[in-house]
């Protein structure tokens, strides 16, 4: 049996070792997945610990992104160029980081049949998530990517344009993602932006999936727009951690499965 982890702060919450039992048993996999919190002075003594025990690989989630950088051994191209981390694999005694985050933004776009070829999009946010999706959709032909945040002239080191909320309130687009924890698990009744900025646009993504209908969503839904939360990029990027920790492609029926078998539990 191969031991796989997720390193985060809270992480008690967390759907994915749920989701990685689901994924281990349709795809025939024979694994274990647990979550473990970690205070940020743990981290060093977690990379020396999966080379101890030989655990196969992590997840990372909020808030250690990028502070595992400084304790792992290797990253991939796309894991360098995000900024951020969110799956390691041991391998020969060696920690690799990837990102799969980059992966989930995609499969949510493409189970959902949301083409964002030539399409003006707008981000909600600029942390980690909010600039891994912005990456997918430029490196997907979109017309434009444009990050909002509430200071559009603070210094970063990625290439996106930036504008404001206010800016945002004149502006029209074709998709709006919101990047942000804004409306998530317990804050339900908060969103980012009024109903008002949502009739500008024709597709509403939420990355929450907790709950499944944000206040932001359902503005959205509301004015009959098309929507979709979280919970596939989730799927997504766990599924690609798979397949990187264990060195194999899951077939799409194994997926749909994995998909059906989620959204039954989460009653989505």
């Amino acid at each position: 049996m191969n031991f796989y982890l997720l390193f985060g702060h809270p992480v008690g919450h967390s759907f994915s070792p749920q989701l990685h039992k689901i994924i281990y048993e349709e795809a025939n996999i024979n694994a274990s997945y647990r979550a473990r919190q970690l205070e940020e002075n743990q981290l060093k003594d977690a990379i020396a610990g999966m080379k101890v025990l030989d655990i196969g690989g992590a997840n990372v989630t909020i808030p250690y992104k990028k502070q595992f950088f400084l304790y792992i051994d290797e990253l991939s191209e796309l894991a360098t160029r995000l900024n951020a981390v969110n799956t390691l694999k041991l391998s020969d005694g060696q920690i690799k980081g990837y990102n799969t985050d980059y992966d989930g933004v995609g499969f949510s776009f493409e189970v959902n049949g949301w083409d964002i070829k030539d399409k003006t999009v707008y981000i909600l946010g600029s942390g980690g998530a909010s600039i891994t999706a912005a990456h997918y959709i430029q490196d997907n032909h979109a017309a434009s990517v444009t990050i909002v945040t509430r200071n559009k002239n603070q210094p970063h080191d990625d290439p996106f344009n930036r504008i404001d909320y206010d800016d945002l309130a004149n502006t029209k687009g074709d998709i709006l993602i919101n990047g942000t924890p804004i409306g998530m698990h317990p804050n339900v009744d908060a969103s980012p932006v009024s109903p008002d900025v949502v009739q500008n646009f024709d597709y509403l993504f939420d990355m929450t999936y907790n709950p499944a209908i944000t206040k932001f969503l359902s503005y959205g839904n509301d004015q009959n727009k098309q929507t979709i939360n979280g919970l596939d990029m989730l799927i997504g990027q766990a599924i690609k951690s798979v397949e990187i920790w264990e060195e194999i492609i899951i077939n799409d029926d194994a997926i749909k499965r994995i998909r059906t078998r989620v959204k039954e539990v989460l009653n989505q």
